[in-house]
């Protein structure tokens, strides 16, 4: 018998799932890359682009990282 939510679930199907866990895997090294890259260029006096930098990751790593968690948690089961 189907179960009213799996006949209602219009989301995104669980075959997609692979996409998410690559991206998230992704994002993870990005951001490790990302912290390295800031805490680096801190340390070899060139902090006005360590702090370019870290704005940067703030502004779109992390801001995109929150929305694919949003999206994903909103049109999954």
């Amino acid at each position: 018998m189907i179960k009213l939510k799996e006949f209602l679930n219009e989301g995104i199907p669980n075959y997609f799932r692979g996409y998410f866990d690559n991206v998230n895997s992704s994002l993870d090294r990005l951001e490790k890359n990302v912290k390295q890259l800031v805490k680096d260029l801190g340390k070899d006096g060139l902090k006005k682009e360590s702090l370019e930098v870290a704005s940067l990751y703030k502004k779109h790593i992390i801001e995109f990282k929150v929305k694919l968690k949003d999206f994903e948690r909103k049109n999954r089961d």
